[in-house]
């Protein structure tokens, strides 16, 4: 007799630990997905009625994504990705920009360069540089300290120059969805494995090698080869079947699920892996000690269909991956078009180019109208959005904004807003003049200071936790999709274990290539930094 396996959710976390268990042949798995396809925040496809991409947010992905890229080359995945040339640092309102080497590691000309091309403060970023240092050596306990910190207050960077300090603020949260009331060990992290020499994953895409990588096709259509290929292998999916509750009985320790939608050809499993949003988890009792949901943060995808490139837009047109760090709305964006990232992919013959942007911090007040994103309707922030990446003529906006779309997926501005104000995974925006409100139904996770540190095990036997808000191993916590990725293989080694099954899930991480010379370059950069205080700051180049 098979084991039956319940893994509910069908996002990447319980995809990869679907492809885990797969692999042995003594289990029968289910994917029970409350949706109609799987995917979860990495849903994104080419819309053919309205003839436009609709994506909920572009990825970059580094080659430290061992977890990711180790399931991705087993399923013969690799070629989905392609390599980033560039990521383009952008300061719309000036036009400077420094494009930074992804084919390598950051060099110190490319720092520089950085600090004199948007005149930021010499003294503060080697105070940072000095922390960064510094955290390469950090004992255990000051890494369980600052799990509890704000990142803020680690760094010190209300101290910064006002300039200084919201570049390091934007970029952060541009490429990490980390902010600085995070948890400190993670922002630091985040900082190591950008700056510092990490080990790489040994399953790197073909080609040209990079520091970084995207898909060269819509995320949906990467899902959908997973998908492909774990059917291949037996698994079973339940689609618009959504999780209600879990329960175990006492004496057979079968799981039972109670779900919604879809009936399930069975409801009793040997075990289970619950890879749903953790207001999901909370609400059925697995998050032990959390009195509440974690917070979460609106992040979401807006796609404009472009005839011709805007001039603002023009050095954007190779494979790079772009900041505009000055953008209130923290925004990075790509240019797809047939020579770009998306080469295999079928462009409107009338509309050959398609931006792709992503705003990860929303509440902000944007720079045109002075409003939050959801004090907007769908064209001012679709407006809003293209002002604040340097196309500052309305009359050349208009047309774009007449083609483009507001995350789709995820996002929806609407006026029967009250049917889904029980919905524990969506949330609200402000009620608008015309009785319209924007309505979230997946919104990003971002570590806080505060929050618990949550395990895959639960109090149930043979229930395992996977996805974004899990802790998986390794020093150098790596966000999103890795996180994601590590902890659907986390849960697959528990059932494993739990089943009394003899196989190892490979768990390799990325670490720092070597630790030698940096307690020694922290000394150097601390008094460098104390004197640099004593420089005049008159004078920008003499600093």
């Amino acid at each position: 007799m098979k084991k039956e396996i319940a893994i509910v959710g069908g996002g990447i976390s319980g995809l990869v630990s679907a492809f885990e268990l797969s692999e042995n042949s003594e289990l029968d798995i289910t994917i029970i997905e409350a949706s109609d396809s799987c995917g979860g925040k990495m849903k994104g496809y080419f819309n053919k009625k309205t003839n436009r991409f609709e994506e909920h947010s572009i990825r970059a992905l580094g080659s430290t994504y061992f977890a990711l890229f180790d399931v991705f080359y087993r399923a013969g995945m690799l070629d989905v990705l392609t390599a980033v040339d560039e990521y383009i640092f952008y300061e719309s309102k000036s036009g400077k920009k420094v494009a930074i080497d992804r084919t390598e590691s950051i060099k110190f000309e490319t720092f520089k360069e950085l600090v004199s091309t948007f005149d930021l403060s010499l003294t503060d970023m080697m105070s940072l540089a000095k922390k960064i240092a510094h955290h390469v050596n950090a004992s255990d306990e000051e890494r369980e300290k600052q799990s509890h910190q704000k990142a803020g207050d680690v760094i010190g960077i209300d101290d910064f120059d006002e300039h200084t300090r919201q570049f390091i603020i934007n970029w952060f949260g541009i490429l990490t969805g980390a902010r600085m009331e995070s948890k400190a060990v993670d922002i630091m992290d985040s900082f190591v494995l950008m700056f510092l020499p990490m080990t790489e994953s040994p399953q790197l895409p073909p080609g040209k090698h990079s520091k970084s990588y995207c898909f060269n096709r819509p995320t949906s259509e990467v899902i959908e080869l997973l998908v492909k290929k774990l059917e291949e292998r037996g698994v079973k999916f339940s689609y618009n079947t959504r999780f209600e509750n879990i329960d175990q009985d006492a004496a057979s320790k079968k799981i039972k699920l109670k779900t919604t939608g879809e009936i399930l050809e069975k409801n009793e499993f040997d075990a289970c892996i619950i890879a749903v949003p953790h207001e999901t988890m909370w609400k059925v009792g697995l998050l032990k000690g959390v009195k509440k949901p974690f917070d979460d943060e609106w992040s979401f995808g807006s796609q404009f269909p472009m005839a011709v490139l805007p001039e603002a837009l023009v050095p954007f047109k190779g494979k790079s991956y772009n900041l505009s760090f000055d953008a209130p709305w923290n925004i990075v964006f790509q240019i797809q078009h047939k020579e770009g990232f998306w080469k295999d992919v079928n462009f409107s013959k009338s509309k050959p180019y398609n931006l792709s942007a992503t705003c990860s911090s929303p509440f902000n007040e944007g720079s045109l109208y002075g409003k939050r994103f959801m004090e907007c309707t769908p064209e001012e922030s679709l407006h809003e959005i293209l002002f604040q990446l340097g196309i500052t003529e309305e009359a050349e906006r208009k047309p774009l904004v007449d083609n483009a779309v507001v995350d789709p997926i995820y996002l929806e501005y609407t006026k029967e807003w009250k049917q889904h104000a029980n919905l524990e995974t969506a949330e609200l925006g402000i009620l608008q003049n015309n009785d319209h409100r924007w309505v979230d139904f997946s919104q990003i996770y971002v570590r806080s200071a505060e929050d618990k540190e949550i395990v895959s095990k639960t109090e149930m036997e043979g229930v395992y936790l996977a996805g974004e808000v899990v802790s998986v191993p390794g020093r150098w916590k790596i966000p999103t999709m890795e996180q994601a990725s590590m902890s659907g293989k986390q849960a697959a080694q528990e059932v494993y274990h739990y089943l009394k099954m003899d196989r190892k899930v490979n768990m390799e991480y990325a670490t720092l290539s070597s630790t030698k010379g940096y307690k020694l370059m922290e000394g150097i950069l601390a008094g460098l930094t104390a004197l640099s205080k004593l420089i005049p700051h008159k004078n920008k180049e003499k600093e």
